[in-house]
C-alpha cells in the first residue's frame, strides 16, 4: 500500500513544478509583451522623427525619379504642370542626376570608382550642405566638383586640383562634411562627386548603356 506520506510529497513536488512552468510561462509573456511595446514606441517614434524631419533630409517637399529625364515623361511632366499651377510663385523645382563614374587624377594618375551627382540650383529648398571650406556650395554651378574626403586621399589630389570625369575636367572646389538625405552607407559603394547638372553633358557619360538615375526635387507652398 501506498503511505499517506509519500502522497502528499509527490503532490507537493507536482504543485512545486506546476508553480515554476506557471512562472516560466508569466515571465516568457512578459518578455513578449515587453518586446512589442519596446518595438512599437520605438517605430511609433521613428516615424515622428521621419515626418519632423523629412524636409531637411529630402531637400524638398517632393521628389519624382525615373531611369529617364522626369521631364519626359508625360504623366510627370503633366503632374508637375498641376503643381506648378497651384504653387504659384512659391512652386520651385530642381533636377538631378547620378551614376557611377571613374575619377581620375590627371597630374597622379590615381583613378578611383565614385558616384556622380549632379544638381540644379536652388537645391537643397531645405536643410544645408555643409562643405570645407565653408560656403562653397553655391559656387559648384559656376564649374568644378565637390567631393568626399576620402577620394582626395585615394587618387591622391588636393583641393584646387583638377579631376577628370569621364572627358570632362573639373577643378575641386572643396570637399563634402553633410548633404540632405546623407546617410553614411551611400559612400560604401564609392566616394561621392557633385557637379552641376548643365556640366553632365561635357563629361560624355549619357550615352548608350549609361546607368543613370534621374531625380526632381520640388518645393511646393
Amino acid at each position: 500500500m501506498t503511505s499517506w506520506g509519500f502522497v502528499v510529497r509527490l503532490a507537493w513536488r507536482e504543485a512545486n513544478a506546476a508553480r515554476r512552468r506557471l512562472a516560466l510561462l508569466t515571465a516568457s509573456v512578459m518578455a513578449g509583451v515587453g518586446a512589442l511595446v519596446a518595438i512599437n514606441s520605438f517605430t511609433d517614434n521613428m516615424t515622428v522623427s521621419v515626418a519632423e524631419q523629412a524636409q531637411a533630409l529630402l531637400g524638398a517637399d517632393l521628389s519624382l525619379s525615373s531611369r529617364r529625364p522626369v521631364t519626359d515623361i508625360a504623366p510627370a511632366r503633366l503632374l508637375l504642370d498641376s503643381l506648378r499651377t497651384l504653387g504659384g510663385r512659391a512652386f520651385r523645382v530642381a533636377s538631378g542626376a547620378d551614376l557611377g563614374a571613374m575619377a581620375y587624377a590627371p597630374h597622379g594618375g590615381g583613378t578611383r570608382l565614385v558616384q556622380l551627382n549632379t544638381v540644379d540650383p536652388g537645391w537643397p529648398f531645405y536643410g544645408s550642405v555643409t562643405t570645407e571650406p565653408a560656403g562653397i556650395w553655391p559656387k559648384l554651378q559656376q564649374g568644378g566638383v565637390i567631393v568626399d574626403p576620402s577620394l582626395l586621399t585615394a587618387i591622391d589630389a588636393r583641393i584646387g586640383d583638377t579631376i577628370a570625369l569621364g572627358e570632362g575636367r573639373f577643378p575641386v572646389l572643396g570637399t563634402l562634411t553633410n548633404v540632405p538625405g546623407d546617410i553614411g552607407l551611400q559612400s560604401v559603394f564609392g566616394a561621392r562627386v557633385f557637379i552641376a547638372t548643365t556640366a553632365l553633358a561635357s563629361t560624355q557619360l549619357t550615352g548608350f548603356g549609361a546607368r543613370i538615375g534621374w531625380t526632381t526635387y520640388v518645393k511646393l507652398p
